[in-house]
């Protein structure tokens, strides 16, 4: 490649709404937690983080269920 040439941009774009954000935060913080405490290992899977969306998810749908929010009044 010289100096002219236009480098190729292989990177993954990806647009997520502020549920999805929501969901990533959660679901990151318990990955994070179950390898802090020492139930999955640094190399976490793919099960691994299908879990703990999973768990994220779980627990959303129950605050929805819980917690009635200014605007569902």
């Amino acid at each position: 490649m010289t100096f002219f040439d236009t480098p190729k941009d292989n990177r993954t774009s990806v647009s997520l709404k502020d549920t999805e954000k929501s969901l990533l935060d959660a679901a990151s913080r318990i990955l994070s937690a179950r390898i802090t405490a020492g139930q999955i290992s640094d190399a976490a899977t793919i099960d691994d983080m299908k879990s703990a969306v999973i768990t994220a998810i779980k627990m959303a749908k129950m605050i929805d269920r819980m917690v009635q929010a200014d605007n569902e009044l």
